[in-house]
């Protein structure tokens, strides 16, 4: 190969997990004019290379992860990276391995201090090193059978790993299976009897007695919505969840989900406002999924909205979707709990709150609700854009959506439909 003039400066990349010998290095080569870069593992070096472009790369042998023979075989597959020389430098290693490989070189560790700059121009310069084709193919055919060993040894490990998980899934989801029963076996009379005397058969009632009941009651939902989140986060987990899609009327459903929200919007003094804009007749789902996915959505933005505050929830579509929007005024999130909401018992940190019951699971089955109808869910705090409102939502929004079948157009739409959950104003 023809001599070529190296670069003033030549750029060196060094890969190199010990960080003295990377040290000891950079301090060589920069006295002698070199810049060098630095990387502490073959796929950060991988990385480096390919957008550092470097005059030439200085590998090691032994690293954690790839090693250097791996991350040389890599770092050959790139064309951008087909003129830069590769010198493996290390104190264990095999030269005849390295340089079938696809390197130009091999110097071996402790490098000779005033030597080495040396050693280095000659490879920019357009030295390689070569084994006799004989010995190559016997280092490649090693070489490849040592590389199918790994990758047999690596199958053997995740398949184990993966019955592990299967088992792990499985006693998971039988015991939130068995809870959910444990807990909905004594509910079912709580909640008859709970009928009974506030349907006073039993007798009149007094306001303090009334309240109490209501209190029970109000408890007695909520543990009722937690039971079915948990069979349906058990289910889903489980695979074993059916989507059953029908026809079904958006704003009949959104209504009906707002009805059941009213009694602990109230409690709390919160307005609960329905927005829903010009919608088709007929959206296609299960209905009874979406309504809960709808109803933990709202849930969750009145439990964490402050006392006499405003929550929205608004209805929406165009041609392909069918979209929801709940806004709150709470306290909202941290930025990078928007995605983490979404996770398994999760609960974010608000700020200033003391209550934040639940399970963790109402937003998680929402989610996985949408998803299996082939639709998106997402959380933002604050929200970027406020709705047509006399409010200001300073909160949160989760909004989601689902495909909406296709409908001839309509001559006319219905106005946007607002509906109050409370008084409004606070006491």
């Amino acid at each position: 190969m023809a001599e070529q003039a190296p670069p003033p400066h030549p750029r060196i990349l060094y890969i190199e997990d010990n960080p003295e010998s990377r040290t000891l290095v950079r301090k060589v080569l920069e006295a002698r004019g070199f810049d060098v870069l630095e990387a502490s593992d073959g796929i950060a070096g991988i990385d480096l290379a390919i957008s550092a472009h470097p005059d030439l790369i200085l590998c090691d042998i032994e690293m954690p992860g790839i090693d250097g023979y791996e991350t040389a075989t890599r770092l050959r597959s790139y064309r951008g990276l087909d003129g830069c020389p590769i010198v493996v430098l290390t104190s264990h290693g095999d030269r005849g391995l390295s340089l079938s490989i696809g390197c130009d070189g091999y110097i071996e560790k402790p490098i000779d201090v005033e030597k080495f700059p040396g050693q280095l121009r000659e490879f920019l310069k357009g030295k390689r090193e070569k084994v006799k084709t004989a010995e190559e193919r016997r280092y490649l055919r090693e070489y490849s059978q040592s590389l199918v060993e790994r990758l047999e040894a690596t199958v053997r490990e995740l398949t184990a790993a993966n019955s592990r998980l299967r088992a792990a899934a499985r006693s998971k989801t039988e015991f939130m299976q068995n809870l959910s029963h444990e807990l909905a076996t004594p509910l079912t009379p709580i909640t008859g009897y709970l009928k009974i005397l506030k349907s006073e058969k039993t007798g009149p009632l007094s306001e303090s007695q009334r309240r109490i009941l209501d209190s029970m009651q109000t408890a007695s939902e909520r543990l009722s919505r937690t039971i079915d989140n948990l069979v349906d986060f058990a289910t889903l987990e489980s695979g074993g969840y059916a989507i059953h899609r029908d026809t079904f009327d958006p704003r009949t459903a959104a209504k009906a989900v707002i009805e059941e929200e009213k009694p602990k919007a109230r409690a709390r003094r919160i307005t609960l406002e329905l927005l829903a804009e010009p919608l088709p007749e007929t959206g296609w789902g299960d209905e009874r999924k979406l309504k809960q996915a709808l109803g933990n959505v709202i849930d969750n933005a009145i439990k964490f909205s402050p006392h006499g505050s405003h929550v929205l929830v608004r209805v929406g579509a165009d041609d392909q979707r069918l979209s929801f929007e709940v806004y709150d005024q709470g306290e909202g999130m941290l930025a990078d709990e928007a995605e983490k909401v979404f996770d398994p018992f999760f609960h974010a940190d608000r700020v200033g709150d003391e209550r934040a019951p639940g399970a963790g699971l109402g937003l998680p089955v929402a989610k996985q609700i949408i998803e299996a109808h082939g639709g998106r869910i997402s959380a933002e705090s604050p929200p970027k854009n406020q709705p047509e409102s006399k409010s200001h939502f300073s909160g949160t929004r989760v909004s989601f959506w689902i495909p909406l079948r296709p409908h001839p157009p309509k001559e006319s739409q219905p106005a946007p439909l607002r509906e109050s959950a409370s008084e409004g104003g606070t006491s």
